[in-house]
């Protein structure tokens, strides 16, 4: 969680993941793009966990403009965000798939674990090398450019018209589209289908963190539990394709993959019943 606070004057960094600054979304969004800017300009940060930071903050900053999209022209801000991100989403890739194979040594067995530590061996390579790259400055400074215009495009729209009406029905409206997709998981639960409604969760978790109006405590913590399993069922889904790729998806490791991918459909289907009971109607 970030301890980040005031710098100056009518500048606010985040203070905590879930905190809203007291002046509204637009205020929100633009002190997020700030940390972000700020983030990928220090040359002493560690690459690695730069990427990381600012990627998670531009999710929270894509939410709250998908939210005030009814109000306010932010659709092409949110999707300029999203390019912003993935032109760095590649340098997270080799950091994420040993998370989560450490992830999975929690629920392996002598044999499994001997075959994780084969394949964390033979995965290190890619991380060592992204570790002496660190984040490249033309493609952070290219992202920093991005991000100054959307803030600047933030700055100049009218957030007043986000009143407590207009986000609650932009609230309701997140609600409806997340059990939209949750039905059709129902319908159909194979991956892609997984992955579409970790979006939407996702973004109704950060606007809901970021809006003002809060879930109570135990529904949030529902939401947020919800979240980190359809999380990891990707993260399972990108290491499937990198064994794949390096024609590893064979043997104990495969067998492991498969079952956790398994036991995480099924959690995250009883999860997502408990807070969307309609997507059975």
């Amino acid at each position: 969680m970030s301890t980040e606070r005031s710098s100056r004057a009518g500048f606010l960094t985040p203070v905590a993941d879930e905190a809203p600054t007291p002046e509204g979304i637009g205020a929100t969004i633009s002190a997020r793009l700030a940390a972000c800017v700020s983030r990928l300009e220090d040359p002493a940060l560690p690459g690695g966990r730069v990427v990381h930071e600012v990627r998670k903050e531009l999710k929270r900053v894509r939410a709250l403009l998908r939210l005030s999209s009814d109000a306010l022209p932010t659709r092409h801000l949110e999707k300029r965000c999203a390019e912003a991100a993935r032109r760095l989403a590649h340098l997270r890739d080799a950091d994420a798939m040993a998370e989560t194979l450490l992830r999975l040594r929690s629920r392996a067995d002598a044999r499994h674990l001997e075959a994780l530590d084969a394949l964390s061996e033979a995965l290190a390579e890619d991380r060592r090398a992204n570790a002496a790259a660190g984040l490249p400055r033309p493609l952070a400074e290219g992202v920093v450019d991005t991000l100054r215009v959307i803030r600047a495009d933030v700055d100049g729209l009218d957030f007043a018209l986000m009143d407590e009406g207009t986000i609650g029905a932009g609230l309701a409206d997140a609600w409806a589209k997340t059990a939209r997709a949750f039905r059709r998981v129902l319908e159909h639960p194979v991956l892609p289908r997984f992955h579409d409604f970790r979006k939407v969760v996702k973004r109704e978790l950060y606007q809901r963190e970021l809006c003002g109006m809060p879930l109570d405590k135990q529904e949030r913590a529902m939401l947020k539990k919800l979240a980190d399993v359809l999380g990891e069922l990707q993260d399972l889904d990108v290491l499937r394709a990198k064994l794949r790729a390096i024609d590893a998806w064979q043997g104990p490791v495969r067998q492991l993959v498969k079952q956790t991918i398994r036991e995480l459909k099924a959690r995250a289907l009883r999860l997502g019943l408990a807070r969307y009971p309609e997507g059975l109607s």
